[in-house]
């Protein structure tokens, strides 16, 4: 080391005077860049404090919005249409909102940790226990499984339900399991496949008892062709008698169960005593009944009873108890009818003593198509429309119809409830119209020929001077010549159908005056008023009796040929629509 020469202390230096500066002093510039960095921290933080409020703001915005979310998720749980269970690894329900608590009938507090298979009605156990093992051990995300099972609740009540099932990932799988009632559907789907049961039978059966008829009108027909004479002739015709008017009654209730379901039935209501026309219809039936070897009884009341009623269709309904009744007692039996007055109604009771109905038939009874059983030989017959039809017609009444049976082989009873009417005198009868002393001119236009060459030889035998055409053009020429009182005419002609024949007739003067009888097969509300507007008087049902045929023609005004083609009355009015 030099001598002379002093060392200093590591990180000492010489202090230098700094230097002179006229105006501010160093110790003013430090203080004032020491302010401006304050002010500038200062900034940044009063920057930061507002970010922070604004992400504390957007934070609490996010949790009410997840907020709102849970609570309306809650809601949409609670009070969804169908049933929500939770159900863990173990089968046990964790979550269950209102409605599933409401389809066991539990309150949903207690359905808490409570094995859902126990209210999985016991024939379904197993399938419903391995339908949740599948779910669960399915991975997340794959799609709902379902099946369908009966549950039962704590009251016993038996419910059918669809189970549709997802499995929910965590901790451990928990299935989330919708519950679905569809009773309602499954009685439906089981109402429908019995209705195309009962009609696949009532085909069956419009078969057998369409055929039944058609053997003894053939047989019957050829013996008449190989000139069988007198008794033999005779029976030969009382069959066919006897099998036409079973197919035509076979015919009418299809018609009427139709008519009826559809609304178009029409009652021609008037005030009628219900007493005597019961006592009526009874005495119609005893020949029936004693040949069948039944006893048939009457109870009636002994004051008169007032009904607002179409009265044909009452008889109607009395017809079909009692030969129901006839059909299911066994020779030996008794049929009783009862009539009796309620505070209100009139109730008319048909009760038997005969086969009696099984108790799951009631329910069904009255429906088209439905027969108490019977053995293949059908002893009873008949389509089962007779007890829909009484049904129908007594609901257009107003009135109720109910069955009751002790069981098989105890007999059963029919009872009618109709609502009384005001007791009144009885209306006056109208005088029974004379038959015309003197046959009629009457033309048939109808394309069946058969039909027509029949009918227009039963009127002839009449007394009747009688014309046939088989189309519209034709009759309209005949009508020109022939000049007729009455035309019987078809509806569904080929080419000119009835309605335009008609029109036709009331548009030439020289056949404008006939009475203008539609005879047809449609006989709905809208058929008639087609055919009034067509220039129809009257409308007749196909087939027509030839009582209410001759009926008809026997009530027609007498009317003769005017100069000019037309008619007149006997008083000398031109007659036209």
């Amino acid at each position: 080391m030099r001598k002379g020469v002093q060392l200093r202390k590591p990180g000492s230096a010489r202090r230098r005077k700094p230097p002179q500066r006229r105006g501010r002093s160093r110790g003013d510039l430090e203080a004032r860049e020491l302010l401006e960095e304050l002010r500038a921290h200062q900034l940044e933080m009063e920057m930061q404090k507002v970010e922070l409020e604004t992400q504390n703001e957007s934070l609490r915005a996010v949790q009410a919005k997840v907020q709102t979310g849970l609570e309306r998720y809650t809601q949409l749980f609670d009070f969804a249409p169908i049933g929500y269970f939770t159900i863990t690894a173990e089968g046990l329900i964790r979550e269950v909102n209102l409605t599933g608590a409401h389809l066991l009938s539990v309150a949903r507090s207690q359905l808490v940790g409570r094995r859902f298979l126990a209210f999985v009605v016991g024939a379904d156990r197993a399938a419903a226990q391995d339908f949740l093992g599948q779910v669960l051990s399915a991975p997340a995300g794959q799609k709902s499984r379902s099946c369908e099972v009966r549950l039962h609740g704590e009251r016993r009540q038996r419910i059918e339900v669809r189970l549709t099932a997802s499995v929910m990932q965590g901790e451990a799988p928990t299935a989330l399991v919708a519950v679905e009632d569809v009773s309602a559907r499954v009685r439906a789907e089981r109402d429908l496949r019995q209705e195309v049961h009962h009609k696949d039978e009532f085909l069956a059966v419009l078969s057998h008892e369409l055929r039944n008829p058609l053997a003894p009108i053939r047989n019957s027909l050829g013996v008449l062709e190989q000139g069988a004479q007198g008794e033999q002739a005779r029976r030969a015709h009382e069959v066919i008698g006897r099998q036409v008017a079973q197919l035509t009654r076979l015919v009418e209730d299809l018609l009427d169960v139709t008519r009826i379901t559809r609304g178009k039935v029409r009652l021609h209501t008037q005030r009628v005593e219900l007493t005597g026309l019961v006592a009526s219809v009874v005495d119609d039936h005893r020949a029936g009944f004693a040949a069948s070897g039944i006893l048939l009884a009457d109870r009636l009341a002994p004051a008169p009873l007032w009904v607002d009623a179409d009265s044909a269709r009452l008889v109607q309904v009395l017809g079909n108890l009692l030969a129901n009744a006839q059909k299911f007692t066994d020779r030996g039996g008794r049929v009783e009818v009862e009539l009796e007055r309620g505070d209100a109604n009139a109730f008319l009771r048909v009760r038997d003593d005969g086969s009696g109905l099984a108790t799951e038939l009631l329910p069904a009874l009255f429906k088209p198509f439905v027969q108490a059983p019977q053995s293949a030989d059908r002893p009873a017959g008949g389509l089962g429309l007779g007890l829909a039809m009484v049904k129908g017609i007594v609901a257009l009444h107003g009135g109720s119809v109910h069955a009751a049976s002790a069981g098989p082989g105890r007999g059963s009873a029919f009872t009618v409830q109709l609502p009384l009417a005001p007791a009144t005198t009885p209306p006056e009868q109208p005088a029974q119209a004379r038959l015309a002393s003197s046959g009629r001119r009457v033309l048939i236009i109808d394309d069946n020929e058969d039909s027509t060459d029949s009918l227009g030889e039963l009127l002839a035998l009449q007394g009747h001077d009688v014309r046939v055409a088989y189309d519209g053009p034709k009759g309209l020429a005949l009508a020109r010549d022939f000049k007729p009182e009455v035309v019987l005419c078809d509806i569904g002609l080929p080419g000119m159908d009835g309605y335009q024949v008609a029109r036709a007739l009331r548009a030439e003067e020289a056949t404008n005056g006939p009475c203008l009888v539609a005879l047809t097969g449609y006989a709905l509300p809208d058929d008639l008023r087609r055919a009034r507007e067509a220039g129809f008087d009257k409308h007749v049902a196909k087939p027509p009796s030839m009582e209410g045929l001759l009926q008809l023609l026997s009530e027609l005004p007498r009317r003769a040929p005017t100069a000019g083609g037309g008619t007149t009355d006997r008083t000398g009015n031109f007659l036209t629509k």
